[in-house]
This record gives structure tokens, sequence and C-alpha cells, in this order.
């Protein structure tokens, strides 16, 4: 099946449209919550990138080149990418976010990238020591955050006027993207698209969606993804205009669509969950909204949330199916259909009715065409099809031996491509409706992100030596479509429960061996000899999935079980973090804090909490990492607790922070005439006179010593009124291996109990108390009125 693009040249469409409606606003630039602090418009569209072909060419860069690209999303990324295309220069776009700095420099080298653009701020220093043998141009605009306090235009890193005509491809073949996803093998494919594969999907889409010039598309999702790279083309196709902050925002989702005008957005199942329980700030906004359809697809869709979406929030999704290799959308189920047959679409999971350009076939193992209602592998031919994949020597890997031989499936069959999803199609009022039923392959598609299981389990051996075999699978979840989960055979003679708890923690604390959305949320255990394997021995990860039940897997959250209480890690996401604020404020009161900040500090520290049998918090305790040694602790202020020079996710010593239990009962806080100084604090804390000291003197654990007195911090935390704004550091003992959680002893007891047990596992030995003389204020009160 041939569909012609519906343009000649990108270069030539911009001017067009420059020239048709220069004052219409093409590009729209906001911040993560809902300001907006840019516009451009078509005329100065048209100029941008004019000038930022310029740009590359004094680069350096000409057509057939590849240059990589490391941007939040933003307009000056699409201005780059469409000049760059305009004049045959192909873009490597790369996931700031999740990739690693190995993973950055894996990409840069397959691809043969010349060299890489990078927006200021965005590369960590961690990237850059992977990459010192890579030509890094530090791109000259302003940060957003700059921008946004300048309230300077968004195109101001672009030179201002091109002082000579630079050459403009004439036609549409030309390679322009590669795009890289996850696979079976352990390191991601780059995908070739050319520009034409780009235009003739994007306009299947306009056509599909009825995007029109009036249309305003809100970016939701990465610009290094397919899926807003091709949306913003259909805009662009169309005339429309296009909005763009620098990520998805969760709680101000509602009000960016408002803000922003917008009346088209693709979502991902995690979006889609996300927004169900934004009920609230949807009512604030929905008689500003313009909003009339939302596309979603680029991973699983759970039925009951898209249901529960639309009867909440009235209004429509198109649910469509695609892959980065066939340039986005296969399949859309389509609007304007009767009410009756939408809503039984929805109900079955459609993923809709093929796209113009695409030749959808299902076929067997052999290659057999199969019939209606026969579930087989879906193959698709046509004009928005990859060239293929680049590998080690950058030659297409479209040939079936030379995929064998590199250890691939091929990926392609009698010209279609090998989408590797399962499924069938019904015919329906003389339409053909497609249905996923699952995929051969097994990647992990977790919110719309492909992820390899080679590459997971490549790192968790690197991370953890206890680990024998390592098997990773897809978990249903009702936010991302799919979670990581994995399941270990253990090394002989390990301790399980201390392996499992190592790598726990390992997981939950962070390692640059792994990216954290790659990272297992759940993990099982297994026998070598119950794992699943074909005839040669290999392992069969679909049957070991289907074989492992939910209920086998634990959450990674979860460190320690006892017999009253399990010690979860609390994450932004829990369902514990309502109570979790509620108790903080309760025992710090009136050192209260804001929900939304208390959530934001979850991901600064770690906060451990004892869930009792009724699944309640019992308590809780706070705590971070860093490698300060005491004196510097002891000149560090309360407020510096949470920052990156005293917190660091892989420190060498524990600081427990703060410390709450569900039945403490604050008292008030009385006033006092004066502050004594620092050596009559100590006296009181030695004399056994507070019990904030006392508590952290009696031992834990089962030791034979408690925490060891260091000294006394004047003005670490100044509001702190029931200590006179003292803090005090103490020391614990370093954990023994016989440490252990004494299942007597107070909730409080209990929380150091599991920090040094965590300890002892991940080989800390330093374990800090940064505390309050809480009673010191009622101790100074009681004396001055003895004293009158």
């Amino acid at each position: 099946m041939e569909t012609a693009a519906p343009i000649k040249n990108l270069h030539e469409h911009i001017v067009s449209l420059a020239k048709r409606s220069p004052e219409k606003i093409a590009l729209l630039s906001c911040d993560s919550e809902e300001k907006i602090f840019g516009e451009i418009t078509y005329g100065e569209l048209s100029r941008q990138v004019e000038s930022a072909a310029d740009y590359l060419r004094k680069l350096s860069l000409k057509s057939g080149d590849r240059v990589a690209l490391a941007f939040n999303n933003s307009a000056e990324l699409l201005i780059l990418s469409w000049a760059a295309w305009s004049t045959g220069i192909v873009t490597v776009p790369l996931d700031i976010k999740r990739d690693t700095g190995e993973l950055h420099q894996y990409k840069i080298k397959l691809s043969n990238a010349k060299l890489l653009i990078a927006q200021q701020g965005v590369l960590k220093d961690s990237d850059r020591t992977y990459l010192q043998d890579i030509q890094i141009i530090d791109f000259p605009g302003l940060s957003a955050e700059s921008l946004l306090k300048a309230g300077a235009s968004v195109q101001a890193g672009l030179p201002k006027n091109a002082d000579t005509k630079t050459e403009r491809k004439s036609d549409l073949s030309h390679e322009a993207l590669i795009l890289f996803t996850s696979g079976t093998t352990a390191h991601p494919k780059g995908a070739k698209l050319t520009l034409k594969n780009l235009i003739v999907n994007a306009q299947s889409i306009r056509e599909w969606l009825d995007i029109k010039e009036t249309d305003r598309f809100l970016v939701n999702l990465p610009l290094h993804h397919i899926n807003s790279t091709t949306f913003c083309l259909a805009t662009l196709l169309a005339g429309g205009s296009i909005a763009i902050p620098p990520t998805y925002s969760n709680s101000h989702f509602w009000r960016q669509v408002a803000t922003t005008k917008t009346t088209i957005t693709s979502i991902v199942q995690s979006i889609l969950f996300d927004q169900l329980g934004r009920s609230d700030e949807f009512a604030r906004v929905k008689n500003e909204l313009k909003l009339n359809r939302i596309q979603i697809g680029s991973a699983p869709v759970v039925v009951q949330t898209l249901q529960e979406f639309r009867k909440k929030f009235h209004i429509p999704l198109y649910q469509g199916y695609g892959q980065t290799e066939t340039a986005l959308r296969v399949t859309g189920v389509p609007m304007g259909l009767p009410e009756s047959l939408y809503e039984k679409l929805i109900e079955e999971n459609s993923v809709g009715s093929p796209m113009s350009w695409a030749d959808i076939r299902i076929t067997d193992k052999e290659g057999k065409i199969l019939g209606e209602n026969e579930e087989g592998e879906l193959v698709v031919k046509g004009p928005a099809v990859m060239e293929g994949y680049l590998d080690s020597s950058d030659k297409l890997s479209v040939n079936p031996e030379r995929s064998r031989r590199m250890g691939n499936e091929p990926a392609f069959r009698d010209g279609y491509f090998l989408t590797g999803d399962i499924g069938f199609y019904k015919i329906i009022d003389g339409r053909q409706f497609f249905f996923l039923k699952g995929r051969k392959k097994e990647i992990i598609i977790k919110g719309g992100v492909n992820i390899s299981p080679v590459a997971v389990e490549n790192h968790l051996k690197n991370i953890s030596g206890d680990i024998a075999q390592a098997y990773v699978v897809g978990i249903p979840d009702t936010r991302y479509g799919e979670e990581v989960g994995v399941v270990i055979c253990w090394k002989k003679d390990v301790n399980e429960e201390i392996a499992k708890r190592r790598l726990k923690c390992a997981l939950v604390f962070g390692t640059p061996l792994i990216s954290a959305y790659e990272t297992p949320k759940y993990i099982s255990s297994i026998l070598p000899e119950d794992l699943p394997t074909t005839s040669t021995g290999k392992v069969q990860r679909t049957i070991l999935k289907n074989k492992m039940p939910f209920a086998q897997f634990e959450p990674i959250d979860t460190l320690v079980k006892t017999g009253a209480h399990k010690f979860l890690i609390l994450n932004p996401q829990s369902p514990y973090v309502s109570a979790s604020h509620e108790l903080y404020n309760n025992c710090w009161q009136p050192l209260v804090m804001e929900k939304d900040k208390y959530k934001k500090d979850i991901g600064k520290q770690f906060i451990i909490i004892a869930v009792d049998g009724q699944n309640k918090i019992a308590g809780q305790i706070a705590l971070i990492r860093t490698n300060l040694g005491e004196q510097e602790l002891l000149h560090t202020k309360y407020d510096k607790l949470l920052t990156p020079e005293v917190s660091h996710p892989q420190g060498k010593a524990f600081v427990c922070i703060s410390i709450c239990s569900a039945g403490f009962k604050p008292k008030p806080v009385p006033s006092v005439v004066r502050v004594p100084d620092a050596e009559e604090v100590k006296k009181y804390l030695l004399a056994g006179n507070d019990p904030v000291y006392n508590f952290h003197q009696k031992t834990k654990g089962g030791q034979s010593e408690g925490a060891e007195f260091i000294d006394v911090i004047p003005n670490g935390r100044p509001e702190d009124k029931s200590s006179l704004g003292y803090t005090m550091l103490l020391k614990y003992p370093a954990p023994p291996e016989n440490i252990s959680i004494m299942n007597e002893t107070p909730v409080s007891n209990q929380l150091i109990e599991a920090v040094l047990l965590i300890a002892r596992d991940i080989g800390i030995k330093d374990v800090y108390a940064y505390s309050r003389p809480g009673g010191l204020a009622a101790y100074v009160s009681k004396s001055e009125k003895n004293d009158i």
C-alpha cells in the first residue's frame, strides 16, 4: 500500500504557513506548572528554522550527518529538529531523564553522531564522564529557568539572522531521525526513520483525529519519544499550534490544559491513572477547558481506568496502537462512531482500525495469513515503516540471516515488519478492528517506554554478587500498564533474606548502575530446578511470568517484616503518604509542613514507615545518607540536611533526622525568658533530663550500648521552640552481625533497630542521630518558675 505524503518539502511547508498566517501562534512555551513564558508565531518560526539551519551549518554539519540532541521538551528542540530534517541532517535525541551516561555513550557511538548538542544544565557530571571522547556543544540558548526569570523569548539562544542560505532537501526520502527502542537484546536498537516515514504517519494521525489549524496540541510525553514527535508534525501539517511544557506535571495537568487552551493531547496509561485522582483540579478549571479529545496508547491500556475517566470527565478518548518502528500509529479507534459501537470497542479494549497508510495482516509462525478471530502476530507494511535498525557497522539489520547471526529475531518477513505483538481482528460494520492479546517479544512496556529484560538482568547482576540467575518480567500495573518485576535464583550458601534485603536497599536508595525507571519494583525468588526451560535449556520468561502469581512477588519498598510490623520505604506514589504527612505534623507541631512540600521532600530523604497488622502507620523515621564526617555534621544546620551538599544517595553514613510514633501526644511548648548556652545544655543532657536524649542513649537491637553523645549544635534549628533552637548529634555503635529488631520494644525503638539492621546489610558502619533535645524548653521554663 503506497500513500502519498501531503507535502513535498518540510521547509517549504513551514514557509507557506508563515506566508498564510504570519501572526498565528505556532509554538507556545510554558513551565511545568501553568505559566506561559514564550510564544512563536508562524512568521517567527520560519525565520527561526532558517536561523537554526544556519547554526547547524556553522557547526560543520551537512546533509547525511547525524547529531545527538540532549534537551528537555522545548520549542528549541522542535526548531533544531525541523531545521535539521529540512537540510538532510539526522537527529538522535537522547533520553536525558532515564538513560545513564553509559547509555548516552552507547547511542551516540552506535549512531555515529558527529557531535552532541546539549541544552544547558541537562547533562550531569556523571553523564559527562562517559562522554569525554565525544564533542559536546553546549547550546547557547538560555535555560528554561533563566528564560522564566528574564522573560526572554524562547528562541533567545538561536542566531538572530542567517547570514548565508543553507541548502535545503527537496524531497522527504532521506533519513531524518534515529530513535532507540528496547527489545529483547541487552542494548536498545536504533530505528532509522526517514522524513517520509514521519510525514506519512503524521498525516494519517491528522486525518484520523481531524486535526485542524484551529487546534492546539499539548505535549505531555518526551520529544525523544515517537509519540510527541509525530503528533507535533501532525499539528504542524494542519497549521495548528503546539504548547510545550518541559515535562508532564501530574498536579498541574488540568490547569495547564486550561491555561494553554489545549484542544487535543496524547497520553499514556500512567497519565490516565494519575488524573483520576485529580477531580478537584478538574472542577476548578472545567468551565475554561477547550479539550475535546484525547488520544491514548503507547502502553497497555487498562479498560476500567479508561471507562472511569470517561465517566468522570466526559472527554472522549481514542486508543491507538503502533511502535517506534512504524513512526507511531498503525491503528486507531475512529472518531464519529455510533456511541454503542464506541462503548463496545472500549469495553473490549480494541486498538482500532488500520491507519490510511497501513497494510496490516495477522500471521502464524510460518508467515501464513490468518483470518478473522484467529490469533497470530500483527505484521505491517507501508510507507511509514522504518528502513531498519542500526547495527555495530551501521548497516541495516533487515536481512533475516544477518539478524540471526547478530542474535536478533528478523525484523521483516516478505516485506512486512514483524511487530512481535499477538492479536486478532474482527469485522464490525464492514471494517476491520484489531485487538491485542499479548507480546511474542518479552520486552516490558512501562508507561509507553520499552524496557529490555536482558539489560535489566545484566544491571542487577552487577549490583548484587548474591544473584546466580535473574529473570525480568512485566507485572500488571494500574498506573503504568506494566511494572518491572524480577525472579531471582540466589547463589548457594547465600542467606536469602539478607541478600534480598541488600538488593532491595541498593535499588531503593538508588545506584548509578541502573536508571530509576528500569529499577524492578517487585522481587520474587525461585529454585533453579523450578525454572521453565526449553529443550535446549533456555528459560522461557513468558511461561515463568504466567507461573508466578502476583502474590509471590514482594515490593522492593518492603525492607523488613516482623511479627508486628512491616517496615517500608515511603515513595511519593505510596498510599501511605497522607497518613505519613499527618503523623509528621502531629509529632512536630507547631513545625507543620504543607502536604505538597512534604511530598516533594520524600524524594530527598529516606522515610521508613512501620505498618501494623491493621495496615496503619505505627511510626516512621526519616534518614539521609551522607559522606560528611562528625565535625562537618556539627556545623550543619537542620535546613541544610536535604541539600545535595549534605545528602548523597550512596553516602557512607546514615543520619536519622526525625522519628515519630503514632502514640505520641505533643504537649504545649512553654515560653522561656532566657536561652541557655551550649555548656549548660550539655550538662542538662548528660544529667539525663531530656526524654529524646534518653531515648537514644538506651540500648537497641540487643546491643550492650546505646548512642554516644557527640555534641550540641546551637541554632541548629532556630524555629524549633521546644529545643530552643538546639539540635544534638549522637552516634550509634557500628551494627554487629547479630543486630535484630526486638518485637517487645516500642515502635520507635524498632525503627532505630530497622535502620541498624539495614546499615549492617549494606555495609554502613556509621549511624548518627541528628536530633533535638525536645524537653529543653519545658526544663528551662520549670527552672525559671522555681527561681521565682
